[in-house]
């Protein structure tokens, strides 16, 4: 899996669960600039490489958003 499909699918992760990336970015501690530099696009035909570690802290960040709340003990 390269870069860029992996970044779309956190992208897509995140939408699914309603949460903007830049706010995905924020809990991981990963600046939203840094995120976007990333990226493939029209303005940026030559993306930096994201670290495994940066990658990995999204996908916890986007792990915990995605688990349903715990049930209240009565």
């Amino acid at each position: 899996m390269d870069q860029q499909t992996i970044i779309a699918d956190l992208e897509a992760r995140a939408k699914a669960i309603g949460l903007p990336m830049s706010e995905v970015c924020r809990r991981a501690n990963i600046h939203p600039t840094t995120f976007s530099r990333w990226k493939l696009s029209d303005k940026n035909d030559d993306p930096i490489g994201a670290t495994i570690k940066s990658l990995s802290a999204i996908d916890e960040v986007l792990k915990a958003a995605e688990q349903p709340p715990l049930a209240k003990a009565s």
